[in-house]
This record gives structure tokens, sequence and C-alpha cells, in this order.
């Protein structure tokens, strides 16, 4: 009894502290699988700005690196885990000894019911070790999770943002005197607004320069400023559009609706003064398109005029618009103005933050903000003209001056609806109507069967550690069922038949406990070899699959992104990952443990009972028909249940996101609802399950009993030619099966499913062709290569040419900036229309080259060709004469640089978002360029180069100071060639005015190509390319187009009004004289 007990005080402290161990590396893991995750979340919906900057290898690098020291938490958790496991080995050994000493008391000879319970005892001295581990750790995770919940709980929740809580019978609007703010988390940054107001029926205004306080406001508005002094009333149902758009991973419609019933009248009312009529008709399932998470599948006008949408549907008293235009087109602006913010919200009171001047006449009143004060409230006048004229460059009020006519919507033509080139440029987030119809998944693109999952999952472990896993598997089984035989052995006095050495009692229990002893340590020693190969062959095959499917992912042509959702990918890389290191593991080791001793028990039985082994095949049909039973209804519940939780922590997450739109809302208590209707059905799944297990369990006890009876009408009708060990090893072995039988039937259940789980991570690792390559989503058909799974192969349409090695030759290309485009065609899906249709035109070294034309004319997809996005059909790109065919694409877009249309700052430091291969070692450089581009105070504030940054730019950098870092990352390039997507579309005229000069200063002798919709932007050019559907239709100077009246380039510009096209032609007149005077001088 005492030794028992030593051995009990001796092992659960120890398994207590593997537990506890186990539990703090899952812990650890967790931590860096979020913070992998955050990073996939900032770099997939960015892809397109990846590419062009050709940071795929920086941000695969940043991925790949694991834990920041020590083993991988998987190979720790494991490990210490088989510590458990073998104390538990150790703890049933000691048992057993301690039965068979006990048995072999000459002064208690025993008897054959002693002999009956003795293996049977053998066998249950093994469960309470491991059930007591199990418990152990199920504590010791418990505990940690209610730690975390407790902390939760116990935050306090900031008091006093909130400024006034005004009267539920307060009039609609909203009025400031003298208040003075500041936010909760910054108390020495303050508002001051002397004078604000807004009524029904008004318009007010709010514009100033970066960080003037103009959203600041409308924070003060929406209740998110701590109010220090003055008075502030708002009253009515509030909607808000937020600066970043926020969005649910949602259908369209249901981000629109937010909750609300639906009204077809009103809705229809809504889309088409928000300009989304069009954008329904390209989107491939209409309005049932989803979003996706964060909004990635919608491009970023479109998120903008989804959430202005929502914010029309909710009908409420007072509307905020934090600079709900800065993503749309000057047309799509007018359109947005004229039908919903002086249609639909007519009647509503009004704040609109905004950068577009050319607005300013049509609204009530104006606010002006600087440094955190409202310098001016009142009519847009000539003292408003002049004071915005201080703080704003004067070449922005040209809109102003001919706002009074707003330019007529353009008329949509009959083929404006067909052809994938109507939609908005490539966006930054792959949107859907980007290129066509990319979310709707191909009909002939199937998705990998467990089966083949599985052959990809083993083969990427490395299929000789595989066999040498299997060996260790069986031998580990093995030595167990030959100790219980020897057990069966030395109980029936089998001993008499060795040598004389053996005849004493003594003698043979020494020898006896010498050969268990010996086959207990073979079990242990071959159990830590099984769990050791185990362990190398998951961790290989889960960290190969990982990382071919970011490397394939990163790598892949844009192409795969159209017929690829950004949220399908995220799901891949976040929760499929997870599956796969945490839950997968788990699955197939048990099965593998469980299936060999269901195995060897069935077959123990069979040698022990000889008549058993006919009912085997009995036993293997019911099996066969309760898994066709189970294994469906297992996998379609598992399926729901993930899917309900996703959808649950999603909404979570969501939430927290987009919280200041929520409580602006006021829909707190319908996400409340929604959460508890999304675990309710989270719950349901959990439940059937559990009753479906049940269902398992009682077919597998109904089963087991049935064989239990076999066995011992056996036992009964040979009592006489069968052992009392025999019997009792038999009756042993069948109580195993009762118990393994379930489990192994569960775990194969649970294994198929999760390789169901787990195939789009396969897939993105076998399956994804190369950049480079021109991608179809139609296969060909499937070859099976040798001792490999099958691979999908993709059409593909191969470079024209060699790709050259990026030697000494071409160190200094591009050296001039000369561009040449013969003859482009090109598409973006082999099924697609063409997107460029015969462009040719040559831009000479350090030439300004403007592009314009309507949305859809080819403009932004001239950059995509340029920087081999999509390769071309026909024709090629000359770049100093050099085919860019022939070169590697980190070469061809390394020599480029461009600024976006939508910022991006990665999170990281001020450092990492400019230099993220550390190619500049003299800090120097670094703060020359932020001083270049007017980041250098921002930076400073923000903690100097190696100041913390995150993804979203946080609320340390507006919109337009991330637009700056995106100039920024392009003047530390120095390449020849200066590419401008829509680059001031988000801007407001001061930030605006700091880009163009930067770009005359900085790149004023380089090649620089603007595409933009705003005339005034790119009418001081060398050159205008006027494209439509596709086709350049027009190639000259800007003075030369002016000049001639029936030009497309000069109808655009008369469609401004008569005052701003007067002001362009002047503008474009004098730059052309600067031009033509600096060529005589030179």
């Amino acid at each position: 009894m005492l030794p028992g007990l030593g051995v009990i005080l001796l092992v659960l402290p120890m398994q207590y502290y593997f537990g506890y161990k186990i539990v703090q590396i899952k812990l650890q893991n967790a931590k860096h699988v979020a913070l992998r995750s955050a990073i996939m979340q900032e770099v997939l919906p960015a892809i397109k700005l990846v590419k062009y900057y050709a940071w795929e290898q920086f941000f695969e690098n940043q991925i790949k690196q694991g834990p920041p020291r020590g083993d991988p938490p998987q190979l720790l958790e494991l490990r210490d885990e088989g510590h458990q496991r073998g104390l538990r080995v150790l703890r049933a050994a000691h048992d057993r000894l301690r039965h068979l000493h006990h048995l072999r008391v000459p002064a208690r000879p025993p008897g054959v019911q002693r002999r009956l319970h003795h293996p049977v005892a053998v066998q249950h001295s093994a469960l309470p070790p491991g059930r007591a581990a199990k418990a152990l750790r199920a504590v010791s995770e418990a505990n940690a999770s209610l730690q975390r919940l407790e902390a939760y709980l116990l935050e306090e929740v900031p008091s006093g943002t909130a400024a006034v809580k005004t009267p539920k019978n307060a009039p609609p609007g909203a009025v400031i005197e003298n208040g003075v703010f500041h936010h909760p988390s910054n108390p020495n940054w303050h508002l001051h607004v002397p004078k604000f107001e807004v009524k029904p029926g008004q318009v007010v205004a709010v514009v100033g320069r970066i960080a003037a306080g103009k959203s600041s406001l409308v924070q003060a508005i929406l209740g998110n400023m701590v109010k220090e002094h003055g008075s502030f009333n708002v009253g009515g149902r509030i909607s808000y559009v937020p600066q970043n758009p926020w969005l649910q991973n949602l259908s369209l419609r249901d981000n629109v609706l937010f909750g609300e019933q639906f009204d077809e009248n009103k809705y229809t009312d809504v889309i088409e003064s928000c300009a989304l009529t069009l954008d329904l008709q390209i989107l491939s399932n209409g309005d049932q398109s989803k979003a996706g998470i964060r909004g990635v599948n919608f491009s970023g006008g479109q998120r903008q005029r989804v959430n202005l949408a929502r914010c029309a549907y909710a009908d409420a008293d007072l509307v905020l618009l934090d600079n709900a235009l800065s993503a749309v087109d000057h047309h799509t602006a007018h359109h947005i103005f004229d039908k919903c913010i002086k249609g639909l919200f007519s009647d509503k009171a009004v704040v609109l933050v905004t950068h577009q001047i050319e607005f300013m006449p049509r609204c009530d009143n104006v606010a002006i903000m600087d440094e955190g004060r409202c310098l001016y409230f009142g009519k847009w006048n000539e003292e408003a003209q002049h004071l915005l004229g201080k703080l704003l460059p004067i070449t922005h009020l040209l809109h102003a001056a001919g706002s009074q006519e707003a330019p007529p919507a353009p008329k949509k033509k009959a083929e404006d609806k067909a052809g994938p080139q109507k939609s908005q440029s490539l966006q930054l987030t792959l949107a859907p109507t980007s290129i066509g119809k990319p979310t709707e998944k191909p009909k002939d693109v199937q998705k990998l069967t467990a089966y083949q999952a599985a052959l990809i999952y083993t083969w990427y472990g490395n299929l000789f550690l595989v066999g040498v896993c299997f060996f260790f598997f069986l031998a580990a089984q093995c030595s167990r069922q030959i100790s219980d035989f020897w057990v069966r052995w030395w109980v029936n006095d089998e001993y008499k038949k060795f040598p004389v050495k053996g005849e004493q009692d003594s003698a043979a229990t020494t020898f006896y406990c010498l050969i268990y002893l010996l086959l207990v340590g073979l079990f242990y020693i071959f159990m830590i070899f099984r769990g050791a190969t185990f362990l190398w062959w998951v961790l290989k095959s889960s960290e190969t699959i990982r990382r071919k499917a970011l490397h394939n992912v990163l790598n892949a042509p844009m192409g795969f992104f159209l017929v690829t959702p950004v949220g399908d990918l995220l799901l891949n890389f976040t929760k499929d990952q997870d599956i796969m290191d945490e839950n997968l593991p788990d699955a197939v080791h048990f099965m593998g443990i469980y299936g060999l001793i269901l195995l060897a028990t069935t077959i123990t039985v069979s040698v022990t009972i000889n008549f058993f082994a006919a009912f085997t095949g009995a036993l293997i049909i019911m099996t066969l028909i309760m898994l066709s039973i189970y294994l469906p209804a297992a996998t379609a519940l598992k399926k729901a249940r993930a899917v309900s939780g996703g959808m649950l922590v999603g909404l979570v997450a969501e939430v927290l996101e987009g919280l200041g739109v929520v409580q602006a809302f006021n829909k707190q208590e319908y996400f409340i609802e929604e959460a508890a209707r999304r675990t309710n059905i989270t719950n349901s799944a959990v439940f059937n399950a559990e009753a479906l297990n049940l269902w398992l369990a009682f077919w597998c006890d109904f089963i087991g009993a049935c064989l239990v009876g076999v066995v011992s009408a056996f036992a009964v009708g040979m009592a006489k030619d069968l052992g009392g060990a025999t019997v009792g090893l038999a009756f042993s072995n069948i109580i195993q099966m009762l118990v393994f039988y379930t489990w192994v039937v569960r775990f194969i259940s649970e294994s198929i499913s999760l390789f169901n789980s787990v195939e789009g991570m396969a897939y993105l690792a076998d399956y994804v062709p190369h950049d480079g390559v021109f991608y179809d989503q139609a296969p060909e058909g499937r070859r099976r290569q040798a001792n490999r799974p099958a691979r999908r192969q993709h059409r593909a349409r191969r470079l024209q040419g060699p790709v050259v090695v990026d030697d000494a030759a071409l160190a200094r290309w591009p050296a001039t900036g000369n561009i040449r485009f013969e003859d482009v065609w090109m598409q973006y899906r082999l099924d697609a229309p063409w997107a460029l249709k015969g462009v040719t035109f040559k831009i000479n070294d350090g030439e300004k080259v403007g592009a314009v034309g309507r949305t859809g004319s080819g403009k932004s997809t001239t950059l995509l060709a340029l920087y081999r996005m999509f390769e071309l059909g026909k024709g090629r790109i000359l770049v100093d004469g050099v085919d860019i065919a022939t070169l590697s694409l980190k070469r061809l877009r390394t020599g480029l640089s461009i600024i976006p249309q939508e910022p991006v700052m990665f999170t990281g430091t001020v450092r990492s978002n400019l230099d993220p291969f550390g190619e500049f070692k003299d800090d120097a450089i670094l703060w020359e360029v932020l001083k270049k581009v007017g980041l250098e105070d921002q930076a400073q504030h923000a903690g100097g180069l190696d100041g913390q940054v995150d993804g979203t730019g946080g609320k340390a950098w507006s919109l337009g100071q991330m637009q700056l870092v995106c100039l920024a990352r392009a003047a530390l390039r120095a390449v020849p060639i200066l590419c401008l997507d829509e680059a001031t579309a988000a801007m407001d005229p001061h930030t605006e005015a700091i880009v163009q000069q930067t770009i005359k200063k900085v790149f004023d002798d380089r090649t620089t190509i603007t595409i933009a919709h705003r005339l005034d932007t790119i009418i001081e050019s060398d050159k205008i390319i006027v494209m439509e559907q596709g086709s350049l239709m027009e190639y000259e100077s800007p003075s030369k187009l002016l000049a001639n009246r029936d030009s497309m380039f000069s109808k655009l510009v008369d469609k401004t009004g008569p005052a701003a096209a007067a002001a362009l032609r002047k503008m474009a007149e004098d730059f052309w004289s600067t031009r033509s005077a600096q060529g005589r001088n030179q």
C-alpha cells in the first residue's frame, strides 16, 4: 500500500507541473499565432501594394519568424505531453508489478477468482493516472481561461467620455457654444469650438488642413470626447459615416439595412442616390455579394458608398459624414452631393467633413478648423475664402468658382454594362468590381477531398518519416500486447516449462519480473520514439504546408486573387492553420494509437479464444454501417459548429472594430441579440453533436456488450480448456474493445472532418501557380505524379522571352526612364474582354504625363501592364530599351516607384514602413525624406524612426499623412520613374499641394505618370493620355489638345464649368509657355 501511495505522491505533482507547462506554452503559442494572423490580415488585403513595392519576401520572412526564442511551441507542448504519458506508463507498470507480486505470495496461493480478477485489475490500474493527468490539465487550462475572463470583466469602463446626456425631447441637430474638449486617451490635446450649430435642413461643411481637428469635432458630437467646459447639446437620432469605412462580413444589402426592415422603394432610392446602381450590375451576386472580412471584397470607393447608403437608409435626424466623398471620383461626388446630401438628406441636419472646396458655396454654413480650433463658423463668403486661402493653396479653390454649375452625370451607354473594364481601377483590396466578377468562383474549380488533403499532408511530412513513425506505433503496441501475454503466462504457471533455474517460485518470480520490466521498458522507449517521430512528422508537414502556402499566395499572379476572395485566404491562414497545428495532430495521433489498440485487442481475444475470430467479420460489417451513418452527420455538425462559431467570433471582432459606428447608430442591443442568436446556433450544433456521440456510444456499447456475451459464453463453455489468466486476459481485452471501439470511430470521423477543414491550406500549398504566368481559373485536367498527390494544372501563358538573371549589366537599370508601349493588348482573364487594345505611345526621359478618361477606360490598366501584374496577350513594353518581359518581376518592380490611391501603413515602426529591408543604414537619409514630404514633426511625435505604428495608422496618423508616407517611400528609392494612381483623390487641398510640390522638387528630372480624375492635378503635364474602353484615343500636349475644341480632352475640361475651364486652360497655357522658354534656354 505504502509503495503505491509513494508512487502516486511522486507522479501526480510531476504530472501537474507538465500540465501547467503545457498551458503556458499554449498561451505563448496563441500570442505568436495572433501576431502572425494580424500580419496576414494586413498583407492580404493590400497584396497589390505589396507586389507594387516587391515586398513579398519581406513579409514572407516576417510571417515565417517563429517564437522569439527556444523550440517551436508545438514541440515543447508535445514534449511535455510525452513526459506526462511516460509518467502514466511508469505508474501503470508499478501497479502491475504490485499486483503480480501480491499474486505470487506463497502464503496465499492464487485461486481461480483471483486469477480471473488479476489481468482486469492490471489493465484498469493504468486508468487513474491518465484520468488524473487529464483532469489536472483541464483544471490548468480552465484556470488560465478564467483568469483572462476575470481580467476582462474587471476592466474599468471609461467614464466621462459622453459629453452630455441630452433629453429625448431635445430638438434634432447639434449646438456647441464655447466648448472645450479633449480625448480620454490624450488629455493634453484640446479641441476649442467657440460656436457650431447645425439644424434640420442645413448642411454644414467642415474643412481644414491635416490634423486640424475636423474628425475630432465629429467625435465630440458623437460624445466620444470629454467636455471640459462650455455648452453642448445634441438631439435626434444619429447616423454616421466614419473616415475609414467599416463593413460587416455580410451581403451588401445587409450592410445597408443594418438591422432595419427592408423597404424596397426606400432601398432603391438609397442605392441610386449613393451611386451604387452600376456596382450592383457589375457585382457577380448583385446586392447579395459578400463584403468579406473588413470589406476586403469591395473597393475603397464601394466601401465608402455602402457606408453612406447605410447612413441614408437609417433615416436619422443628425447625419455625420467624415470625409465621405474622399474615395469617389469627381462625377460620382457631384452625383452623391446632389442626390443624397441635397436630396435624401434635405430635411436632415448634415455635418460634412470634406476637402472638396467646390461644394462650399452650396452648403448653408462652413466651419474652418486649424490646429484644434474652429477659426470660423458662418456663411461661405469672401471672409471665409480669404481665411481658407491662407490655410490652403489658392489653386485648389478654382473648382469653387464654377461649383454653381454641377457637372452633369455621364450618360450610361448600353455597352457600359458589359465588360470587366467598367469598374473602377483595380484597388489594393482586389475588389470584385475591379475586373468583372472575381468573387464568383468558377464552377469547374473543385475543392480537394479529405483523401487528397491527407495525401498532401503525408507527402510534405516525408514518406520515409511516415514509415518510421508507423513502425514505432506498431512496435509500441506489440510490446504492450506481449507484456499482457507475459502476465498470462506468468499467472498460469507457464514458467514450469522453463529449465531448472526457474523451478523455485521466488526465482521464477524474479525472472518474470525482470522480463516484464524489460517489456515495459521497451514499451516506454518505443513510446518515446513513437511520440518523437510523430511530432517530427506533424511539425514538418504543418510547417512545410504553411510555408509553401504562404510563399505561393504572396507570389501568386494577380489573376489568382480575382477568383479567390481575400476573406477566404484569411480564413485559410488563421482558422485552418490553427486546426492543422492544434486539432489535426491530436486526432491523427489518437486515431493511430487507439486503432492499433483495437486491432491488437481483437487479435489477442481471437488468439486466446479461437472461435472469436469468426465474429470479427460481423464486427467489421457493423462498424462500416455505423460509420456510414455517423460520419456524414458528424462531419456536417462539426462544419456547422465551426461555421457558426466562426461567425460568432467574427461578429465580436467586427463590433469591436466598428464600435464607433455601432454606438453612433445606437445599435448595441441589436448586436447583443445577434450575438445571442449566433450563440444559440453554435450551441445547437454542439448539443446535436453530443447527442450524436451518445447515439454512437450506445451502439458501440451495445456491440461491445454482445461481444462480452460471446466471450462469456465461450469462457463458460471452454472453462476446462482455458486457464483463469487466459479468461481474464480475454475479458480485459474485450473490455478495452468496448472502450476504444467508440473512440476509434469518433477519431476516424474527427480526422476526416479535420482533413476536410484543411483542404484549403493543402490546395494553396500544392496547386497555386507562381507569379509571371497568365493565371486562368479553368483547369486543363489533373495528372498524378509518382509518389505525389494530384496537382491541378492551370492554363498559363508563359513569358514571351527568357527571364534573365539580375546581373551587373542591369544593375543601373532603369537609368533614364524612357517608356514605350508597342501595340499592347492585355486582358485580365482568358475568357474576359480585352482591357487594353493595341495601345501604342512613347514617353521620353523625364516627361510628365497625365492620364484621363472615364471610370473603367483603362487608365490604371496601363500601370498594371507596366508592372506586369498581368501578362500581355500581344505586343511589348520597353523601359530604357529593355523588354520588361525578359526581367524578373522583382527587378522590374524595384526599378519603378508608385503612390497608390489607398494609403497603407503596416504594423511595425516608421522605419520599417519606409525601408523594410534595412537598405538605408544612415538615419539622416530617412529624416531628410520625411522632412521633404512634411512628416518630420509627425514622425517625431510618433516616437521617431523606431516609433510603433499599427496597421491602420491608428489615431496618430491621418489618412493624408499615411498618403505622405507612401510619397516618402517613393522619394527614398532613387528610381527615374514615378507612377501616381489617383494618389491625391482622397487628399485635402493642402496635402495635395505638398505632394505636388514634393513631386516637382524631388522628381523634377524623372519620368512621371499621373492618373487623376481632377483635371487640375494633371493639367500641367508635358503630354496627356486620353483613354476610352481600353483604347488610346488621344496623346498630345495639353495646349494642343485644348486648342482643338472637338478633342475629348477639351470636352472634359469644358464639363467642369466655364470658370473652372477657363482657369484650367490658362494653367495649361502658362505651363506650356514656361516649358517652351526652358527648352529655348537649354
